[in-house]
């Protein structure tokens, strides 16, 4: 199994999980198809494009997508003592932090969305 499950919306109604092409399971509200995810030991893949700000992409910048709504972004610090590390950010919850790579910044923000669908982290 996969380690990033993708939750679309199903035909008629609900929420679909699906790895690859296979439907795992069917839910009538997000946060089950979500808390499925998290309790596979997974997280939700995300929709990923390049950021556009004033009708400009940016160079090394991405925009987090489920279905029509930015979720988190992630970019590369390219000046200053942070320069070739990757920040990330949860548009949801507020997590965001700095890490070495692409690759883990666009985890960072998929875990963190994930948790905060299912309010995993709220007391």
């Amino acid at each position: 199994m996969s380690d990033r499950l993708k939750v679309r919306l199903a035909y008629q109604r609900g929420f679909q999980v699906v790895d690859g092409n296979t439907v795992l399971q069917a839910f009538d509200e997000r946060n089950d198809a979500f808390k499925f995810v998290h309790w596979r030991g997974a997280r939700v893949w995300l929709d990923w494009s390049r950021t556009v700000i004033g009708g400009q992409t940016l160079p090394f910048d991405f925009t987090a997508m489920f279905q029509q709504d930015a979720v988190g972004r992630v970019f590369k610090a390219i000046q200053g003592p942070g320069a070739g590390t990757w920040l990330w950010t949860c548009f949801q919850g507020g997590a965001r932090g700095t890490v070495a790579n692409k690759d883990e910044a666009a985890f960072e923000v998929e875990r963190a969305f994930t948790r905060y669908i299912i309010k995993a982290d709220w007391r």
